[in-house]
């Protein structure tokens, strides 16, 4: 019996790993990153969808702004792409989505806030241990992995290469 067409779209977003060092004293490590927890109880990664004329690059520090409230970040390092499927109920359609990351340092004095209006109700600082156990999926604890492969290589201030 054939099966149905199912329509399938592309999407393309980009977003951030935003993390901070803690003075060196922190006996739990001096480095964080910052998680979003949805009202859904999963935790991830702020990122959103490039539009027309915008940049990957762009559209991470915009949607870390919006979804976490953060201004004071810049870009260190390219994080490269994950990519994964989902089916959409409410479209019946799938997606094969891509986001570009990136590497975001925290350069401090403001504090982060969840953007309610897209169902985020916390932000958290975790250690990247605990980022790769809040995350459930495989292909962010990825994306979080090679923050932490860029971080271990850069050992401070300087701005690394992109």
């Amino acid at each position: 019996m054939p099966q149905p067409h199912r329509r399938i779209k592309r999407a393309r977003s980009a977003g951030g790993v935003v993390f901070q060092r803690l003075p060196a004293a922190d006996p739990a490590g001096d480095l964080r990153v910052l998680l979003l927890q949805h009202e859904t109880g999963k935790w991830m990664l702020p990122k959103g969808t490039i539009e027309r004329g915008e940049t990957p690059e762009a559209v991470a520090q915009r949607e870390v702004a919006e979804e976490t409230g953060l201004r004071n970040v810049r870009v260190v390092a390219d994080l490269g792409e994950e990519r994964y499927t989902f089916f959409w109920r409410a479209e019946n359609t799938y997606y094969d989505k891509t986001v570009r990351y990136y590497l975001m340092e925290w350069l401090g004095g403001e504090e982060p806030l969840p953007q309610r209006e897209e169902g985020f109700v916390r932000c958290e600082w975790v250690t990247l241990p605990e980022a790769l156990d809040r995350i459930k999926y495989k292909e962010t604890r990825q994306v979080v992995r090679r923050a932490q492969a860029a971080l271990a290589r850069w050992p401070g201030p300087a701005r690394p290469g992109l």
